[in-house]
Formats: structure tokens, C-alpha cells, sequence
């Protein structure tokens, strides 16, 4: 007999410390190389990260542009330790960025590319709903 077993995730949720988002590399879901993410800006009193700071382009470290990028706008592909953005590089190689001397205070929603509006997802948009079969087996009878 198979059964279909629902598994509901509601705010699940993982954790990476600074040390391990520091010069974690960016990519699109094109596989494309978007930069490294090199600071993050944390809000206080609140005491929550406002945005990663991703650095694209540049060579040896020096130059390069700064593009503050929202949190939620970034996922973890744990299979090939990158973050995965939904930005175009085309629209990284045509925007101006930042200056490291003049950080914005909100992240840059424009930078990424979707079909819905840009915000953060809601509690419901962030549910995930899977369906696993589960084969189930009849126990043979001890004597």
C-alpha cells in the first residue's frame, strides 16, 4: 500500500553565523558569478540585519562596485555553499551601486528581478508545503 504523507514547514528556519556569510559567493539562478557579499549593515536599536552588502566586480579586491542586498531576497544553496540572488548581472553591470563612504539605509529591492511586488515574502508566502510517499509494508507476524 502507498500513502501520500503532507509535511507542512510554517517559518522554518536556518541559521549562518557573520563569519560564514562574509565572502560567501553570490550567484543568480543562472549560475552566473554576481560578486562576494563583503559587510552587512545591522539596524539598532532594533538589532536586525538591514541588508548584505554584495561586491561585484573588481580586481585583486580593489574597485568593484557595493550593492546593498536585501536579506530575504537571498537564499542558500547548501550543495554548492553559495547564496543564490534573483538579480541579472546585466542590471549589476548598469547600476552605480554604493560608495563605501555612503552606505544607504535600506536595501536596494530594485535590484532584483520578479514578477511580484518587492518586499519581503509575507508569513504565508514563506509556508512551505511538500508531499513525500511514503511505501508501507505489512510486518510479517512473530511466532
Amino acid at each position: 500500500m502507498v500513502m501520500e504523507r503532507r509535511v507542512r514547514e510554517t517559518g522554518a528556519e536556518w541559521y549562518m553565523s557573520g563569519d560564514d556569510v562574509m565572502g560567501k559567493s553570490v550567484i543568480n539562478p543562472q549560475g552566473e558569478d554576481l560578486g562576494k557579499i563583503s559587510d552587512m549593515r545591522i539596524a539598532f536599536p532594533q538589532g536586525r540585519v538591514e541588508y548584505v552588502v554584495l561586491r561585484y566586480g573588481g580586481v585583486l579586491g580593489m574597485g568593484g562596485k557595493h550593492f546593498a542586498v536585501p536579506v530575504e531576497a537571498l537564499t542558500y544553496r547548501s550543495r554548492d555553499d553559495v547564496l543564490v540572488a534573483n538579480i541579472a548581472k546585466d542590471t549589476l553591470d548598469k547600476a552605480a551601486g554604493f560608495s563605501e563612504n555612503d552606505w544607504p539605509r535600506e536595501p536596494d529591492w530594485n535590484l532584483i528581478e520578479s514578477a511580484r511586488v518587492r518586499a519581503p515574502p509575507s508569513r504565508e508566502e514563506a509556508e512551505v508545503v511538500t508531499t513525500e510517499r511514503v511505501e508501507v509494508r505489512d510486518q510479517p507476524r512473530q511466532r
